[in-house]
Formats: C-alpha cells, structure tokens, sequence
C-alpha cells in the first residue's frame, strides 16, 4: 500500500467517526506500536483532515483510538485458541482487523465504561486475549508489524457502525472464585416462576440477529434472571428455548447475556415474582 493510500485510509476511518492518531512504522527504534503525538487530546476529539494529512505526509502506521470517543470496543484476539474461543462465546462482528497472529472483532462501544484489559483469564486458563476500549488503542489496517505483516481490513466495513453488535464486557467476565466458606444451597425458583418466565417470553418476538438481537435478548435476560429472580442456570435454558437453536445462535453467548444481566442489568431483583 503506497503512503499516500494510508493517509487517505486515515481519511476515511475518520470519516467512520473513528479517532485516528499516527503511529511510527517498526524499526531498530520503534516497535510500531507507541503514538508519536501526545494523544489524550484525541480521546475527547476527533483529528481535523488538516491534521490527518499532516501527520501521514511521511510512512506512518495508523492507530485507532478506541472507547466513547469512536463509539468502538476492539476485542484482540492473538492465538488461534483465542479466536476459537471468541467464535463460540460471542457474536459475529463484520468490522474485523486480520493481524499478524489473529483478529481485532471491532464493536459497538455499550454507552458505558469498558476497561482495558490484557491476556485475559477464562475458566480454562488465560488466552492471547485483549479487549481495547475507554482510554485505549489498537494498531489499524493498512498498518505493518514487526514482521512485515500488514494489518488487513476484513469482514464488511461497509456496515455502520451502529449496526454493529454491542459490547458487553459480561461476554469476558472474570472467572467468580468461590467463597471459602460453605453457603446454604441457592434459592430454586418454584414450577410457577419458571412457567410465568417461560410465558413471558412466547409472548414477545424472537430475537434476529443484525436486527437488534444483542439489545432485545440482553432484555429479555433481565427479565428472566432479575424480574423473575430464575437462578442463571435455569434462565440460560429458558433463553435458550426461546431464542437459540437456529444457526449464528450459541449457548455460550446466551450464557454471556445472563451475566451481562447480571452484572449491569437495571430490573428490580424479583419485581415480577
């Protein structure tokens, strides 16, 4: 890709509503990875194509500045265990990034904060997994690595970026450690309750996906496992009755909106016992 492509590459992400920032090609100096402008300015601001053009009048990389500011969540995945496991546990994105070791899987920023977080840890160990967003960057297509590798577009970036499904970090929760002490057995919801949730949800229109599915689904995992007050394991089942079964559709991301409810879900715990 000739220079002045990047530039106009760094154009048009811009007008994608992303910040973008100039980052140094890799050499015995760089590693092609750290801005070479003081960037938290950029958090708050888009660039101007005055300085766009400016920054790639010489080879540059290209940084993405992630968060509320470009309305993005960048998960990193830099393993082929780490793409297997996003494959099953979250939603399929169509902005995605191929890297020298994997995919950045671009996605809606969720309107509330998302910490930056590194070699995250699953049940089964940790993972050649990132997620990049408020306060954070990830290196854009058109760029080059260390190795000469060019970070290549993928997927259809001709989705907008409102239609793309949204983050919620419940998808890459961290793993809950038991308490050392015992605890009484949890609560099981009467026949009555399960039933009710089970009704509850034949009476509203299955979620599609790319037609709001993440939103509409994460609402309906309020209703079952806050309202209701059904135990996580049984709403899955429900959920998953009501929504999966249908290809795209995973237990692991029904499972994921569960814990999303649960961890940032707003419904009154038990109102609709």
């Amino acid at each position: 890709m000739r220079d002045v492509d990047l530039r106009d590459h760094a154009l048009a992400l811009r007008q994608l509503g992303l910040s973008v920032i100039p980052v140094p090609r890799p050499d015995a100096h760089h590693d092609g990875k750290k801005p070479i402008i003081a960037w938290r300015d950029y958090q708050h601001r888009l660039p101007t194509d005055d300085e766009i053009t400016a920054w790639f009048a010489t080879p540059q990389n290209l940084g993405i500045i992630t968060g509320a500011i470009s309305g993005v969540v960048v998960v990193d995945a830099d393993s082929p265990d780490a793409v297997t496991w996003i494959r099953k546990r979250m939603p399929y994105t169509p902005w995605q990034t191929k890297t020298a070791r994997g995919y950045h899987l671009w996605y809606r920023h969720p309107d509330l904060p998302v910490r930056n977080r590194a070699r995250i840890a699953t049940g089964s160990g940790r993972l050649a997994l990132d997620v990049r967003g408020d306060g954070g960057y990830v290196i854009g297509p058109g760029s080059m690595h260390a190795t000469g590798a060019i970070y290549r577009a993928t997927g259809d970036w001709t989705v907008p970026r409102d239609r793309l499904p949204r983050f919620w970090p419940g998808w890459i929760a961290r793993p809950v450690t038991p308490p050392a002490t015992s605890a009484p057995p949890a609560r099981r919801p009467t026949g009555d309750v399960v039933e009710r949730a089970r009704r509850y949800l034949a009476r509203i229109p299955r979620p599609e996906i790319g037609q709001g599915s993440d939103e509409a689904t994460l609402k309906a995992a309020c209703r079952v496992v806050r309202g209701f007050d059904v135990p996580p394991d049984v709403a899955v089942d429900l959920l998953y009755e009501w929504a999966g079964g249908r290809p795209g559709w995973t237990r692991e991301w029904v499972e994921a909106k569960v814990a999303a409810a649960l961890l940032y879900g707003r419904e009154p715990i038990g109102a609709l016992r």
